[in-house]
């Protein structure tokens, strides 16, 4: 099989291996987290450089695997709810990298269309990999092209259920608010936003990250509660957060030990917001 090289495609796009490599590890687990069996395929068909990053059960595995299941669930639990009253509804990976979340929840969201959307190059590759599909959508988090892609496929009426993984620690504080402003704006009574964000502890440590540190991106913002957030965008209604290490916790005992250290425990937290 001809694999697919990804060097190039720029320092924060290039962290997208992380997170598929993390997957595809699991999959070879006697007792896998995730059990993607998408993303496993899908690492076989990629190239990339070993010395930057190779996949070991490090804190960032299970934090990786975790983290993907819980937003998983997060999505799948508003569906259900959209679905028992009847209101139409789409799913959106904001920032999607080769994440397989649809073919993970399809089975689950009653047939609700599934977009991707990620930088004009990160979709290419998908396409490359995975050949054209109509619920790719090309931009930019930061810009309005992608909000108005997506709004031109769906009706007006439709309820938006939006995972962003592993972005926004990437961000600004300033361009988190730009970003949920943008989605706010676009579909203000029927969106739910479902994402991770670093505190601002750690975000001044990319080098001390346990898969970052040989790689060319570096952390940039940092959220430390729902009141940052609201902060930057006052309509936002919290819904509910979790630390990834408290996830990290019911599949690894070392992470127990993480819980007991407030720094570490509140190092990464997952949101769940109505906008």
């Amino acid at each position: 099989m001809e694999q697919i090289n990804i060097e190039g495609l720029g320092a924060v796009q290039e962290t997208l291996i992380i997170p598929l490599a993390m997957r595809a590890l699991d999959l070879k687990s006697k007792k896998p987290i995730l059990g993607d069996k998408y993303a496993a395929e899908l690492y076989e068909r990629v190239a990339y450089d070993k010395e930057k990053f190779a996949p070991k059960k490090t804190p960032s595995y299970y934090g990786c695997l975790q983290r993907a299941r819980y937003l998983d669930e997060e999505l799948i639990r508003y569906a259900r709810q959209l679905h028992a009253s009847g209101i139409p509804f789409v799913t959106v990976n904001a920032g999607c990298g080769l994440d397989t979340r649809g073919e993970r929840i399809a089975e689950r969201t009653y047939g609700a269309v599934h977009f991707d959307m990620d930088f004009p190059n990160v979709i290419q590759l998908r396409r490359t990999l995975l050949g054209e599909r109509e619920t790719f959508i090309e931009g930019n988090l930061l810009e309005e092209a992608w909000i108005e892609a997506l709004k031109a496929k769906i009706t007006p009426d439709t309820h938006v259920l939006i995972a962003i993984e592993g972005v926004f620690a990437y961000l600004s504080r300033e361009e988190i608010q730009r970003a949920l402003r943008l989605i706010h704006t676009a579909f203000a009574g029927r969106c739910v936003v479902v994402f991770d964000a670093l505190s601002s502890f750690w975000a001044k440590r990319s080098r001390q990250h346990d898969t970052l540190r040989h790689m060319e991106a570096s952390f940039t913002g940092g959220i430390d509660s729902e009141e940052d957030i609201l902060g930057l965008l006052p309509e936002a209604h919290f819904e509910r957060k979790i630390p990834i290490v408290d996830l990290m916790a019911q599949v690894w005992w070392v992470a127990h030990l993480m819980k007991l250290t407030r720094k570490m425990r509140n190092n990464v937290q997952i949101f769940t917001f109505t906008l």
